[in-house]
């Protein structure tokens, strides 16, 4: 059996030394095994340590990335997410891109967690940002639309549906737009706008059954308060298997037939 010099010993000590110690391996390697592995918590603890640790570190975009995933998709705490995408907005001000779509993450974050008035905020900052496209111009519109109509302000909500459904280039986001739109008229009691803008919503050709289920039902809400109840018991049937709650359906077309 050949004998290991010295030199080679030292070599191979040195070797299992930077195996056992992770001395070469990319910096989050850790942290991306145990979360590959479901240890969420663990993970996170690393994550964490990284950005403490090294303030001007290359891998931090991705620590923080992954600290926000972990919020979001796994603990489902928004307003921890929240918290990390409002620090990340502060290192990142000065990068416009990266800028960007954590405004659009926060935006989102503050919607689910019901701040409006962030929400709102940081929405309406994101259509002073260059290069969006019309689709994303279009989901802005949205969202401040429906902000609005929570908080109230239906003329707002009107005016915010109008603008995405100029922005709108595609069937479902355009038809998701009309749907929000006529909404937003039947709130404002103009139910003569509510009723045109819901015929042509349900005029379009493969609209999604879902939503042409909603359509409808908003439809006979109006035929109801005209006084054309054989009409709206008709639709409501039309929409028994689509409509998301069967009951509601039911219950409605007892309340007709009374």
């Amino acid at each position: 059996m050949s004998k290991i010099s010295s030199g080679g010993a030292l070599l191979l000590c040195l070797a299992l030394w930077a195996c056992s110690s992770g001395l070469g391996e990319a910096p989050l390697a850790q942290a991306d095994r145990e979360y590959a592995e479901g240890n969420f918590l663990k993970a996170e603890s690393l994550y964490e340590s990284y950005l403490q640790a090294n303030p001007q570190g290359d891998a931090r975009w991705e620590a923080w990335r992954q600290l926000v995933r972990i919020s979001v998709s796994v603990t489902g705490n928004d307003k921890k997410a929240a918290r990390l995408l409002e620090a990340m907005q502060l290192e990142y001000t000065d990068d416009s891109r990266r800028f960007v779509d954590l405004s659009w993450q926060l935006a989102e974050a503050y919607t689910r967690l019901h701040d409006w008035d962030k929400a709102s905020e940081t929405w309406q900052a994101l259509l002073d940002q260059g290069d969006l496209t019309r689709a994303q111009m279009a989901d802005i519109h949205w969202n401040l639309g429906k902000i609005h109509q929570y908080q109230g302000r239906y003329g707002m909500a009107k005016d915010a549906m109008l603008a995405c459904l100029e922005q709108a280039d595609e069937r479902e986001p355009h038809a998701r737009c009309m749907y929000e739109l006529a909404q937003a008229f039947n709130l404002l009691q103009n139910r003569a706008q509510a009723k045109a803008w819901l015929e042509r919503l349900l005029a379009l050709p493969g609209l999604d059954p879902e939503l042409r289920a909603l359509g409808t039902y908003m439809l006979c809400e109006i035929l109801e308060a005209e006084g054309q109840k054989a009409r709206a018991r008709e639709l409501l049937e039309s929409i028994r298997d689509t409509y998301p709650n069967p009951l509601v359906i039911d219950t409605r077309l007892r309340q007709l037939a009374n």
